[in-house]
This record gives C-alpha cells, sequence and structure tokens, in this order.
C-alpha cells in the first residue's frame, strides 16, 4: 500500500452525552434503559454456558481504539487492540482484537459469518497467543455473537462479546492483500469467551462525518482526530472568529468536559499548518458538498484550508478526474470537491481512485487499498482507502 510522511509538524444515548459534555442533568431515555437491560440478560444467560468440548475458557481485556493507543495507531479499518486473559504463557503477552467495517451497523452479528478467515471477515475477533514470539500462535473466531449496542462514531462503541469460540489459525492465501487471510488448524487448540465487553467512547468523543447525530451538537465542534475525518473530539466553540482567525484553545477546568475555543461554531483551532493557532471550517472529504469557504478545499483531517497552504507540506494535487489517466505517478488529492479521490498506480496505469471509507463501498472482486500515513512516535494513519481490483 502506499505510503506518505507527515508533511507537517507533528449505550445512541442523548443523556450521556449531555452529561458528558456539560455536567447536566438528564432523565436517562427510553432507548437507553432497553439497550442497558439487554446487555444484563445477556450477561445473566451467558452464566448458564459451558464451553464447547475441548476449548478452554478466556476472558479479555478493555480494548482501545486507534487515538486511545500510544503510539497512535488508526487502521485501515477500525481495529480495536487489547489483550486475552489466559490464552497462552501468563508471563508473555496475549493480544486481542477486535476489527470492524467502517459501516458495521448496531444490533446482533454472527461470526461465523467470517468462516473464520481474516480476509473474509466483516466483524472479526482474533488474537495472538504469546505475541512476538517464536511461538506465538494465531486464533480466530468462528462462531459467537458480537453485539453492536453503541456506535457514536466507527472508531468510538461500546459493544459484547457473547458465546465466542477462538480457533487455532495459521496465515492462509491471500498473503499480500491489505487483509491477510487465515485458516484454522485441524484438531488445533480451541478457546471461549462466555461474555465480555468492550468500549471505546471517549468523553467528549464525536462522529465529523457530515449527517452523523453528534456532528453537529449545539455550540460545539467536531474536530476530526484522524486524516479521512470518521473519528472526532468535540470543542466547546465560543467566540466569533472564524475562516483564518487567530484562536485560543482552553482545556477543561473538569475532567471529562471539553475544551473551550473562540472560535465559531464549525471551525476548529488548530495548529496544524501553521506555528500559531487559527480557525479552520471543519469539512467531510468523503461529503457531495464538503462546504469548504470559497479558495479552500477539504484536506487531511476534515479541515479547510488552501491547496496552495498543502503542496508545499507534501501533498500533491493532480487535474485527473475520477477514472481518468493521471498526470503525476502518485498524488494524495486528485477529483474534485465532493468527488475526490487519490492518484495510485494499478496494473500499470495511475489512475484517479474515488477515495472509500469502508471495505463495504468496494465492489465484487474489489479489495480497500489504503495510503499509510506515518504519525510521530512510530505510529500510522490508514484511514484514507480507495477499491482496487483484487489480484492486480
Amino acid at each position: 500500500m502506499t505510503t506518505r510522511s507527515l508533511g507537517f509538524r507533528s449505550w445512541r444515548w442523548n443523556a450521556v452525552l449531555c452529561m458528558a459534555l456539560t455536567g447536566c442533568a438528564v432523565e436517562p431515555q427510553p432507548e437507553e434503559s432497553s439497550a442497558q437491560e439487554q446487555q444484563q440478560a445477556l450477561q445473566q444467560q451467558a452464566q448458564s454456558l459451558t464451553p464447547p468440548a475441548g476449548c478452554t475458557e478466556i476472558t479479555m481485556n478493555a480494548l482501545a481504539n486507534g487515538v486511545q493507543l500510544t503510539p497512535v495507531m488508526y487502521g485501515g479499518q477500525p481495529t480495536y487492540q487489547g489483550t486475552f486473559n489466559g490464552l497462552g504463557d501468563p508471563a508473555l503477552k496475549d493480544t486481542a482484537f477486535v476489527r470492524l467495517d467502517v459501516n458495521t451497523a448496531p444490533g446482533v452479528h454472527d461470526l461465523a459469518a467470517g468462516g473464520a478467515n481474516l480476509f473474509t471477515c466483516e466483524q472479526c475477533v482474533y488474537g495472538y497467543q504469546d505475541a512476538g514470539t517464536t511461538g506465538q500462535k494465531l486464533f480466530v473466531a468462528d462462531s459467537g455473537s458480537l453485539v453492536l449496542a453503541l456506535k457514536v462514531s466507527p472508531q468510538q462503541t461500546v459493544g459484547v462479546l457473547y458465546n465466542v469460540t477462538l480457533r487455532e489459525s495459521v496465515n492462509a492465501a491471500p498473503l499480500s492483500a491489505p487483509y491477510k487471510g487465515s485458516a484454522v488448524v485441524p484438531g488445533g487448540a480451541c478457546k471461549w469467551i462466555r461474555y465480555g465487553t468492550w468500549s471505546t467512547v471517549r468523553p467528549s468523543g464525536c462522529d465529523p462525518r457530515q449527517g452523523s447525530w453528534t456532528a453537529n451538537v449545539p455550540g460545539h465542534t467536531c474536530v476530526a482526530d484522524n486524516y479521512l475525518a470518521d473519528d472526532g473530539t468535540l470543542e466547546k466553540s465560543q467566540g466569533p472568529g472564524t475562516q483564518g482567525a487567530a484562536c485560543t484553545s482552553t482545556p477543561a477546568a473538569e475532567a471529562h468536559h471539553p475544551a473551550t475555543t473562540d472560535c465559531a461554531e464549525g471551525f476548529a483551532c488548530t495548529d496544524l499548518f501553521t506555528d500559531d493557532r487559527q480557525c479552520l471550517k471543519t469539512c467531510d472529504p468523503m461529503a457531495v458538498v464538503p462546504g469548504c469557504p470559497t479558495g479552500t478545499v477539504c484536506g487531511v483531517y476534515g479541515l479547510c484550508i488552501e491547496q496552495s497552504v498543502l503542496e508545499p507540506i507534501g501533498f500533491a494535487f493532480d487535474p485527473a478526474l475520477i477514472g481518468e489517466t493521471c498526470t503525476l505517478s502518485y498524488a494524495e488529492f486528485c477529483g474534485t470537491e465532493g468527488a475526490r479521490g487519490a492518484c495510485v498506480s494499478l496494473g500499470g496505469v495511475t489512475r484517479c481512485q474515488p477515495y472509500k471509507r469502508a471495505r463495504s463501498e468496494c465492489g465484487p472482486g474489489e479489495e480497500l487499498g489504503f495510503i499509510n500515513y506515518p504519525l510521530a512516535g512510530g505510529g500510522y494513519d490508514r484511514t484514507t482507502g480507495w477499491c482496487y481490483h483484487d489480484g492486480l
């Protein structure tokens, strides 16, 4: 996949959201109560389950999403990372992963649908016993339920694992695709999760994508934390500052409250492109109408900025439209506002490939490629994706 350096310095519960933002007192909504009751009922049911024959019960610790990890690591699809207990040698680390498609909807998902294959699963649960050692073993879920209870953004969710069986597996074809395959080892070891939960929702977390239920919280601005802007953090907007105005950002005086800026609602106070902070309009690079001021483009991190600012810090623009042959051998930006893509070489021809966020948005026989943006401290951001015909 394409790698680019960073060219500059380096349960849907309105009551919960309101309390996290402002400390307001809100009566729990029926929707919240229902979700909690369903979770409690599932946990009670799990107590009567017994492990499948030959399987050893394990438990899962807390999971973290891309920006919660150190260093920051945003995968090509939302991938939450943590550890298992009881998988292997207690003195060694056993890693745990839950990977979802960006478009995974709240509800119950059957883990058997993926066939214990990390290439084909849209909802994947897997881990590595004694990770990083010569005796490392891969385990992949081949049955059980994954319940997505709450989705603030693709990267911020609350979920449940119920009656999940993980089978010892090995890497299998395809071995060179962005998502490698896996196959169950006949007669291999078996691990079992009776019941486990995760929450990667952050205080003041939000979804910057246009139309999301947290993108336009009154008096606040959802500021993206990753390149293609599907994960964000709310700032309290309490000023008049608009595009290009100097601004200040004041950390919250209380924990779990957002920072305050003197930018207007819909404008982030950022020093991403300049030494001093300035207000920049937020935008959704995948929206048909990103909504940027005249003379600016919807750039990285969902911020409106002049093309002339992006180019000197390492971002290339090509005049080719979606599907056309590019002039440059590679460029992060081609197409036009509302129809953006990247110039990538496929089968010896460099074309403008439309940006996509999800594997599920690729057509039959297509796979989701990504641009790998290295981040400070050894991290990465791979959320900028595009579809290509598998096998090229």
